[in-house]
């Protein structure tokens, strides 16, 4: 899968062929984008090649994510402001693997997660009312009050990890939606998700990142291959918050959990192959 190819379509530009369906293919559209931004093929372009190439349907606005997570912005735009994230260093991520566990991840929990189901985390990360995006899948979703919510959550895969600021916003399409990235209000949480590894591995990364600065919040197992750390980073400054993206994404953190509005892994809620989102740790 690490072989390199070039055809007319991608206008020379060798690029992998995309893995298997849950095999990484959020990482090959992002390494599709790097390879055309650098060569300046049009957005437009980008689009259109994965979409025809993803072995999965694309979520919506899944490649435009990621030509802003590459860029800052789309290129059409005036002065983009790219933001280049370092590759994964493997020497860096073999100094922390192997160090933590997931039980030791569940036994530093702050809070005893197994007395806590979907409602209650999400009260938890999300105290009083706010309008919140969540999905069945990546094409079923809504953006209600959490109040409007309530009782629902646990049948859910999909939660956007910060609060909305209006029921619907523009698609780059210009259609209304009520999952965009204009109606998404200011960040919450950053979450950190890995493609390569264990659990294990997974863990031990996610200890590394923990600090008092950049604090863990929640943990959760996709319901299959990766875990999903949620770090608080409210009010944080740009500068602030690419620095510490800078430090995941060098120990193999996908960058496009770096678009404020992409869908995460709702905290024990039911994937849509019905494993179960277990929620590993939980802080105050």
């Amino acid at each position: 899968m690490n072989e390199l190819v070039s055809t007319e379509r991608t206008k020379g530009v060798a690029v992998k062929p995309c893995p298997t369906a849950g095999e990484g293919v959020h990482r090959w559209i992002y390494h599709v984008v790097c390879r055309m931004i650098e060569a300046n093929i049009d957005d437009h372009e980008i689009v259109s090649y994965c979409d025809e190439n993803s072995t999965r349907t694309l979520q919506p606005n899944e490649v435009e994510n990621a030509i802003r997570s590459r860029c800052g912005s789309l290129q059409s735009s005036i002065s983009p402001k790219r933001l280049r994230w370092p590759r994964r260093s493997t020497a860096l991520v073999e100094q922390f693997i192997g160090t933590k566990t997931v039980p030791d991840l569940t036994n530093a929990s702050p809070i005893p997660v197994e007395e806590y189901d979907a409602e209650q985390i999400i009260d938890h990360l999300f105290p009083g009312n706010p309008l919140l995006c969540c999905g069945v899948s990546s094409w079923t979703f809504a953006t209600r009050s959490r109040d409007e919510w309530r009782g629902q959550l646990a049948k859910f895969q999909l939660i956007v990890p910060s609060p909305m600021n209006a029921r619907r916003g523009l698609t780059q399409a210009g259609k209304r939606s009520a999952h965009t990235l204009g109606n998404t209000g200011p960040r919450k949480y950053l979450v950190v998700e890995f493609d390569e590894g264990s659990h294990d591995n997974h863990a031990s990364l996610l200890f590394h990142l923990n600090t008092s600065v950049t604090p863990l919040v929640c943990a959760v197992a996709s319901g299959n291959k990766s875990l999903h750390g949620w770090f608080l980073v409210e009010d944080w400054s740009e500068d602030k918050l690419v620095n510490f993206f800078k430090r995941a994404t060098s120990v193999g953190a996908d960058p496009a959990t770096w678009t404020k509005s992409q869908f995460v892994r709702m905290p024990n809620g039911t994937r849509d192959n019905g494993s179960n989102q277990t929620t590993l740790y939980l802080s105050k």
